[in-house]
């Protein structure tokens, strides 16, 4: 069957139903095997952000949530440092975009924020982690340094992980050489969720740091670190982890995995996330070995996204 055929083949069934996909939680990666997708998790932000003008009835500006995190009670300053960080998400988005900026924002606000930063008390970790983002934000030094405490909590502060999984993300989607090594030590935690996402965002990391890291990950005793390690390392044009990537393009090695243990892997959606990440990186490659596979898979796979994947990565060698 050629390209073309595949191409109108898969275009056919785009008429099949089909339920939305789940919306996963931010934190699946601790739940769940995963491959990650890369990407800012600011939804979450604007999310409670939305809920907080909802309740106040008003779109607070920039100043008027420094006030509130300055001056309110204890979750009053919680919702206006997330709806802060919304703001200067969206305005780093419309910089990249070259959009006028949506929020104003003072010279005042770094230093402002910095002093609030520094006068928080040792329980008040998730205004650590929001406050210390907003000045990664802004550029300023003291945001870099709060991320690193949130890295350096203990259980008891960060019960599950779940904020220095922020924090990973906030780091990683950076790729600041200053950070590798912040990154890039959590391929050695003893938690395969934070090993697996720190493989995931070293790909936005320069390649001579970044390459060296991932190819020790791909021996790695959880699936998810290697086909990560192997996912990212993809993105550098490197075919070290190939043999996962075609691996992971296939049913059989997730349903090794929940052979193993019965939690594994055991969600539809989970599975054909990773095989379309797992094609995607192979139609990076461009590698000629792999045209029959991925031939395969765009014919006859019984997951229509997978064999749109499979079609796209066919494109891209061609």
């Amino acid at each position: 069957m050629t390209t073309e055929e595949l191409n109108e083949k898969v275009a056919d069934e785009k008429g099949e139903s089909s339920a939305p996909p789940e919306v996963d939680s931010p934190y699946r990666n601790l739940l769940f095997p995963l491959v990650v997708v890369p990407a800012m998790i600011v939804v979450i932000f604007v999310a409670v952000a939305t809920g907080w003008g909802a309740l106040t009835g008003e779109e607070a500006t920039v100043d008027e949530n420094l006030h509130r995190i300055l001056n309110g009670g204890s979750n009053e300053r919680t919702q206006a440092a997330y709806a802060l960080v919304a703001q200067l998400a969206e305005n780093n988005r419309a910089r990249i975009g070259g959009d006028e900026l949506p929020w104003t924002v003072s010279l005042q606000l770094g230093p402002k924020l910095a002093d609030a930063l520094d006068g928080l008390s040792e329980d008040e970790v998730q205004l650590q982690y929001v406050l210390s983002s907003a000045l990664l934000h802004l550029d300023d030094p003291a945001g870099l340094e709060g991320l690193r405490k949130i890295l350096a909590l203990g259980e008891e502060a960060d019960p599950e992980g779940k904020l220095k999984f922020h924090a990973l993300v906030s780091l990683g989607i950076r790729g600041d050489p200053e950070t590798f090594e912040d990154v890039s030590a959590f391929l050695e935690s003893e938690d395969e969720g934070l090993r697996s996402l720190a493989a995931g965002y070293l790909r936005f990391f320069p390649k001579e740091q970044a390459v060296p890291a991932l190819k020790g990950s791909l021996g790695d005793l959880d699936l998810a670190v290697r086909l990560n390690a192997a996912i990212s390392l993809s993105w550098f044009e490197d075919p070290s982890g190939v043999t996962l990537l075609r691996d992971g393009a296939r049913r059989d090695i997730y349903e090794a995995e929940k052979a193993r243990n019965s939690l594994n892997y055991a969600r539809a959606e989970v599975v054909r996330e990773n095989r379309v990440r797992a094609l995607e990186g192979l139609g990076r490659l461009a590698r000629g070995e792999d045209l029959d596979l991925l031939k395969e898979l765009a014919a006859g796979d019984a997951d229509l996204e997978v064999r749109e994947a499979a079609m796209r990565a066919l494109n891209s060698e061609n």
